[in-house]
Order: structure tokens, then C-alpha cells, then sequence
């Protein structure tokens, strides 16, 4: 394949990744709004925000496989194309259960969005390039999430919500068109033959890895329901003070996540990941203990920061067990870090709104702290398995 060809094909991933989470993040900082303008409150909030992990949830165990079995074309194309009709879907939401099933079918184009582009990028480099391009998704990924809450907080106070969505269905639109172009001059490449299903979902540090990946999103997820609601409810933020704040977290994991891949090139990944957690102990409980909303500027970061730590390790190290085994099925593994990926932001988002509902905002941080406390000895143990 030609370097132009392969250099346009990596664009499209980045890009296609970078959109999905933009639009992702775009939600967070208009919930308040949303909210009064649709009715709903807290744990409506949750529902929304983990109703797009439910779509990814269901959608990528069998995009997983039928990448394995067909290929990766149609569904890279039908992952970014399928975003632009979401986007009209989101346009013309005038009810709460409108905007659930965008957010869910938003999901399961994510799903095919990133399983298929990181199989794309397995079969068209080789090994010792996968790294350093997988760390460019990454880095699309903390761009649009970086990006996402300060666009839907500006624009839904110029403009009004509505017009926040105008521009993705654009840009969806044109990143489409784009990947037809390329991916029809691309030829699958000469890979391993494929290492059966059943033992990939049954090794233990996939199993391991792909936890960590879960609890992580969890974390980032709680987040989102529940402090947009605060912020405004204690200290009277506006949607753009939160987007400016949720963005935050985005830049502090897009600068973190080259640090977690050189730390776990030196002292192994799990040892980074926990490197990573440990801070979250202590910085989760304090957002509810800030006396005003700029002063939890440094917690957002420090978070985005830890988180970057603890995730961005697991993406290599799936592909380091795969290579473990006879045969290779990147696309499996990569559909396994989506599926947990999907599990966290599911579980993350409406179990934070409805306990901050029940008990309020600091319990609720205490609770998860002392479950990310408790998990450390567990990764001790993951850490002992070879490869990791």
C-alpha cells in the first residue's frame, strides 16, 4: 500500500475516533439545559449519558466478529456514516426518549468506529509500528473529548442546543466520504490466521486488562451525570464554565497518555496502571469539598491525568496477550476493550446519578474511591502474568 494511501487511511481512523467522542462529550455541559427543556433530572441524566454504553454494549461483540469474518471496510464506512444520521436524529429531538435512542444508536456507531479502525491499522502495519499509531487514536480521542464540552457549552448558550449538533453531521458527513475514497484502494494484508474466540474471552489478562478498562470508564462516567448538576446547583456555573472544566480532563489525558505509554515500556503495564489509580483515591472525594467551581479546575485535571495513566497501558497490552497465542485476532481484543469500555460507561453514569440522588455527591465519591482502594492488591496479582 502506498505511504499517501496509508497516511489518508490513518487520518480517516483519527478523525472518525476524534468525532465520535467529541460528539460524545458534546452532551455533557448542555445536561442542564436539556434537562429543563425535556424534563428530566439526576437519574434522567444517568439514563441518558449511559444509554450511548448500552448501543456500544450491545453493538460490539458482533462487530467484533464479523470483522473477523468479513472484513473491516463496510463497517469503518457505516461507523462514521451512521454517525451523520444520528446527528439528524439529535437535530430534531423534542422528547427525552428521542434523544435516548440517538444517544444509543450513537453507541453502536461508535462501536464499529473503533473496533474497525484499530483492526484496519493491525492489518495494514506492521508490529513494531502499532504502538506509536494506536497512541495517535488515542490522541484523536483526547482531542474530541477535549473539545466536545467547551463546543456544546458555547454553542448551547449562543445558539441554543440544537445548533451544537450542526457542525458534527457536517464534519460526520465529510469524514464519510473520505473513508469511501480510501478504504476502496485498500487491500486486506497478509495476516496470522485467526486465534479461536474462546480462548481470547477466557484469558486471564485479557480478562484482567479489559476490567481495568471498565473500572476506568466507570470513573469517567460517574463523573459526567453528576457534577455538571452540582456545579450548577451549588455554585451557579454556566454550560460553558462546565465545558471549559470537562475539557480539562480531555487535555490532561491527552498529555498523560504518551507518559503512561512510556511508563509502561520501563516498568511494565501493570505496574502503570496502578501508578495511575492510586491518585483517584485521593482526588475523587475533594470535587465535593471545592469551594467554588474554578477551584475544581486542578481536580479535573489531576483526574484526566490519573485516568490517562491507568487506561492507556491496556490498549498494548491486549495486543502483547493476542501475540501470545497461535494465531492473532486484533479485532476480537479490540472489540473486548469496547465491550468493557461500554460496560464502564454504562455502569458508571447511572449508578453515580442514582446514588448521588439518594445519598449526594460526596458519598457518592467516598464509595467509589474506597472500590478503586480495594481493586489495588487485585492488580498486583494481574501483573504477575507474562507480558504484563
Amino acid at each position: 500500500m502506498a505511504r499517501t494511501i496509508r497516511q489518508a487511511l490513518l487520518a480517516v481512523i483519527v478523525a472518525g475516533v476524534c468525532l465520535d467522542t467529541l460528539v460524545y462529550s458534546l452532551v455533557v455541559p448542555m445536561l442542564p439545559r436539556l434537562g429543563t427543556e425535556l424534563g428530566f433530572g439526576q437519574t434522567g441524566a444517568g439514563v441518558l449519558l449511559g444509554s450511548y454504553a448500552a448501543g456500544l454494549c450491545v453493538a460490539t461483540p458482533a462487530i467484533g466478529l464479523g470483522i473477523r469474518r468479513w472484513g473491516y471496510r463496510l463497517p469503518l464506512i457505516g461507523g462514521i456514516g451512521g454517525l451523520a444520521l444520528v446527528m439528524v436524529l439529535f437535530l430534531v429531538a423534542d422528547t427525552f426518549g428521542v434523544m435516548v435512542l440517538a444517544r444509543t444508536l450513537q453507541g453502536a456507531t461508535s462501536g464499529a468506529t473503533w473496533t474497525a479502525g484499530l483492526a484496519v491499522i493491525a492489518d495494514q502495519w506492521p508490529a513494531r509500528e502499532r504502538g506509536r499509531l494506536m497512541g495517535l487514536v488515542m490522541t484523536g480521542f483526547s482531542v474530541g473529548l477535549m473539545a466536545g464540552p467547551p463546543l456544546g457549552g458555547f454553542m448551547s448558550d449562543w445558539l441554543g442546543v440544537t445548533a451544537a449538533f450542526v457542525l458534527p453531521a457536517l464534519a460526520a458527513l465529510a469524514i464519510t466520504v473520505a473513508a469511501a475514497a480510501v478504504l476502496v484502494r485498500v487491500h486486506p494484508g497478509d495476516t496470522a490466521p485467526d486465534a479461536p474466540v474462546a480462548q481470547l474471552v477466557t484469558d486471564p489478562g485479557i480478562l484482567g486488562l479489559a476490567a481495568v478498562v471498565a473500572a476506568v470508564a466507570a470513573v469517567m462516567g460517574l463523573l459526567e451525570p453528576t457534577l455538571p448538576l452540582y456545579l450548577e446547583a451549588r455554585f451557579d456555573a454556566s454550560a460553558g464554565t462546565i465545558g471549559i472544566l470537562f475539557g480539562l480532563i480531555a487535555v490532561a489525558f491527552g498529555l498523560g497518555s504518551p507518559l503512561a505509554g512510556y511508563s509502561a515500556d520501563r516498568w511494565g503495564t501493570v505496574a502503570t496502571i496502578r501508578r495511575g489509580a492510586l491518585p483517584l483515591v485521593i482526588l475523587l472525594p475533594l470535587f465535593a469539598l471545592a469551594p467554588g467551581a474554578w477551584w475544581t479546575a486542578p481536580l479535573f485535571a489531576g483526574t484526566g491525568l490519573a485516568c490517562a495513566v491507568a487506561m492507556g497501558p491496556a490498549l498494548p497490552g491486549l495486543a502483547a496477550r493476542v501475540d501470545q497465542h497461535d494465531g492473532q485476532s486484533y479485532a476480537v481484543a479490540y472489540a473486548i476493550f469496547n465491550l468493557a469500555f461500554a460496560i464502564g460507561l454504562l455502569i458508571g453514569p447511572v449508578a453515580g446519578a442514582g446514588i448521588t440522588a439518594l445519598a449526594g455527591l460526596l458519598p457518592t465519591l467516598l464509595l467509589t474511591a474506597a472500590l478503586i482502594a480495594i481493586s489495588l492488591p487485585a492488580l498486583r496479582r494481574l501483573g504477575w502474568l507474562e507480558g504484563l
